[in-house]
């Protein structure tokens, strides 16, 4: 399986294992400080920018295992219904593996572009579950609007956390937009 950015040793399997902490202090710290309507203004989406980089950084099999542990994670951590969170992160995942064929995750544009649309494609399946499993739940516009800027604050935040990201494994800016150190 080929992964967009390589480096050498073992920092790649580090930078994973440390993935897999920090989504999982996300998810917990998103439990104990969400407002207590569960609704935040500037509601980032941590999880799908790491499952965007995972994909590109290791490839479809561990961004893969990624999405459908910590979508379990929340499953188990959030008392709703079991399989939700799954399957919202398991569509995250589908919409970064499909839209990496058709936009570039090595540029900018290409991770806002299927950062958005799996935010958008999440949200979607949270709401669209919970209507078919939960005929009490009433939608309001002030839900809806804050789930427009989670989408576009996510999305928008993708390309910075790429290259953060990209910093704190001793990636190169230039070989992050994959061009060989040779070409510049």
């Amino acid at each position: 399986e080929d992964c967009a950015v390589k480096t050498s040793g073992n920092k790649p399997i580090g930078f994973y294992m440390w993935a897999w902490v920090g989504g999982g202090v996300a998810t917990l710290l998103a439990g104990i400080w969400g407002n207590p309507w569960g609704l935040d203004f500037f509601d980032l989406d941590f999880l799908v920018i790491l499952t965007a980089y995972l994909f590109l950084t290791f490839g479809q099999i561990w961004a893969g295992v990624f999405a459908l542990g910590q979508g379990f994670l929340m499953d188990v951590f959030s008392g709703g219904l079991h399989g939700l969170f799954s399957a919202a992160y398991l569509s995250v995942f589908f919409v970064i593996l499909v839209g990496s064929r058709f936009f570039n995750l090595l540029n900018p544009k290409g991770q806002m572009i299927i950062v958005s649309l799996s935010v958008l494609l999440k949200n979607a399946m949270l709401l669209i579950l919970l209507r078919i499993f939960s005929q009490d739940i009433v939608y309001s516009k002030t839900f809806l609007l804050v789930s427009l800027v989670s989408i576009g604050v996510t999305g928008l935040a993708a390309p910075l956390f790429f290259q953060l990201f990209n910093h704190l494994r001793g990636i190169p800016n230039r070989m992050a937009e994959g061009t060989s150190p040779d070409e510049n």
